[in-house]
């Protein structure tokens, strides 16, 4: 396969580097938190990083996580959006530039709210990571349908 557009194969290279480079601190966050015997010897995927941001609505009940994938509405939207990534910043902590505000000012949310990452996608969209995602924290948004079951071990149903 041959690429006539440099300038977009360069922009791919550095935020696959960038994705790279934040996975390794995401790892090096665990080591620190759970000390290598519990880290060593995995690929990460197990690995919870430890004070990523609370579940909570305002009145303090628990929400249940989001998965990669799952389908989800946003408070005040009437559109399903799907979940492409939890960050590793909390919504005091996430700054969208374009905004000049953090996630928590801007939803007025709890700052130690978990942020999630969702795309809007068309149905006609043949690549989700190539879309614009936005910051969402956990309490803005509701749990439409998941991808991915959370009964056993493996991830799947009961």
């Amino acid at each position: 396969m041959m690429y006539r557009d440099m300038d977009h194969v360069c922009r791919r290279a550095e935020q696959q580097e960038r994705e790279g480079a934040r996975e390794m601190r995401r790892l090096a966050e665990a080591r620190a938190v759970a000390g290598p015997e519990h880290v060593e010897g995995t690929d990460g995927s197990e690995i919870l990083v430890a004070d990523g941001g609370e579940d909570v609505t305002e009145d303090g009940e628990d929400l249940e996580p989001l998965d990669v994938g799952d389908y989800v509405v946003p408070d005040g939207r009437d559109a399903t959006t799907v979940v492409m990534c939890c960050s590793d910043r909390t919504a005091g902590e996430y700054f969208v530039e374009r905004i000049d505000e953090t996630v928590a000012e801007y939803n007025e949310c709890d700052p130690d709210e978990r942020v999630y990452e969702v795309v809007f996608a068309n149905r006609t969209d043949k690549d989700l990571a190539d879309c614009k995602r936005y910051p969402y924290p956990r309490s803005a948004l509701t749990l439409e349908e998941r991808l991915h079951g959370r009964g056993d071990e493996n991830g799947g149903d009961e």
